[in-house]
């Protein structure tokens, strides 16, 4: 115990080091750059001391059904880029999305929560469940169980997009792209400025349905490295203002035994009629998600917490409070996540493009 606290301590101590040190080179550039007599002087600075990357940003949109024409899947459409819908703020992020990791996110967060109200759990425990020990701890005893036993994890997905460029990465034929909307689908190029004339009068983008069916997992990112190192965005930098959207379709176990693969960016699902692992690259993407299964082992727990308390309690009051909770509660949705916190249950998001890239340092 006393060397795992130590370990602890140190990889603390290394971690501020690092921070003071970033900090510390920023600050100097800053103190320079503000120095410096024009732009060209400028430049010279960065380039000497550091350097500057642009990446995409995505925005991630929480709204209500009634916000979308609920056509849309059908072929109808959706307020435009420029319509409603942004007027909605939205979170800007390199990575989001919904399923196993969201799942997995969703019970660290409540047992991190768990673990700090507790008063008789020592400070190291807390800590330790606070951080990535504490993603292994939830996995192991949460939600890796829970999914394998019930299929939480499996979420019925519905999405649509206004891209008609939106491209299907196809792992059998060597990642070869191809457009993932049929050409039937596509409006006629030559007509293609009647029809933008039009979508300005009216306000509105036509949506294709490009999936439909079970995932369990569903991810987007603008940036091809989940966090911590995973490459599971292999072609997200390849295609410029484009964000990869890849739905996995395979069983935990099986992305159990392939995370080396998963891990370096290298995993492909090549088998034919399944398509156990879906990578779509576009700008635009309406999600919307569901899951009787997650909905059905929310209700077992709550089952199991009310015969709990019920035994805590008199005879004479387990009927009138047995009444009083009987009542089912509405749906909310399916545990989400970006950047790699939990975002709470959502049943519809919208994953777009900023055009504009940021410059890092």
């Amino acid at each position: 115990a006393l060397s795992t606290f130590g370990s602890l301590i140190r990889r603390k101590k290394r971690r501020l080091e690092q921070t003071r040190e970033v900090m510390q080179r920023l600050k100097e550039v800053g103190n320079d750059i503000h120095l410096a007599e024009d732009d060209f002087a400028r430049e010279d600075i960065l380039a000497g001391k550091c350097s500057i990357v642009e990446m995409s940003l995505m925005e991630v949109t929480h709204h209500s059904k009634d916000a979308v024409i609920p056509a849309a899947a059908e072929g109808g459409t959706v307020p435009d880029i420029d319509g409603r819908l942004d007027n909605l703020k939205g979170d800007l992020c390199f990575f989001a999305g919904a399923g196993f990791d969201s799942l997995m996110l969703h019970d660290f967060q409540q047992l991190k929560a768990w673990s700090s109200s507790s008063r008789h759990l020592p400070v190291i425990v807390k800590d330790a469940l606070s951080s990535v020990a504490g993603y292994c701890v939830a996995l192991v005893t949460k939600t890796l169980p829970q999914t394998l036993k019930y299929g939480t994890h499996n979420i019925r997905v519905s999405v649509t997009t206004p891209d008609e460029d939106t491209l299907w990465i196809d792992h059998r034929r060597g990642d070869f792209a191809e457009l993932a909307i049929p050409p039937r689908e596509r409006r006629n190029q030559k007509n293609h400025s009647a029809i933008a004339n039009e979508k300005s009068k009216h306000g509105h983008q036509k949506q294709h349905l490009i999936f439909r069916g079970t995932a369990g997992i569903l991810s987007a990112s603008t940036a091809p490295f989940y966090g911590g190192g995973m490459k599971l965005f292999p072609y997200a930098s390849l295609f410029p203002n484009k964000l990869q959207l890849r739905l996995g379709r395979i069983s935990p176990l099986t992305g159990f035994f392939n995370i080396p693969k998963i891990f370096e960016g290298s995993y492909r699902e090549k088998s034919e009629g399944e398509f156990g692992c879906l990578d779509f690259i576009g700008e635009d993407f309406e999600v919307e998600v569901a899951s009787d299964r997650y909905d059905e082992y929310l209700e077992r727990e709550k089952e199991v917490e009310k015969r709990r308390w019920f035994q805590k309690k008199e005879t004479s009051n387990i009927a009138e409070k047995n009444g009083s909770n009987n009542a089912k509660k509405p749906r909310s949705g399916f545990p989400f996540q970006h950047s790699g916190e939990s975002m709470g249950c959502k049943e519809r998001f919208r994953l777009r493009v900023i055009k504009e890239p940021v410059k890092f340092i």
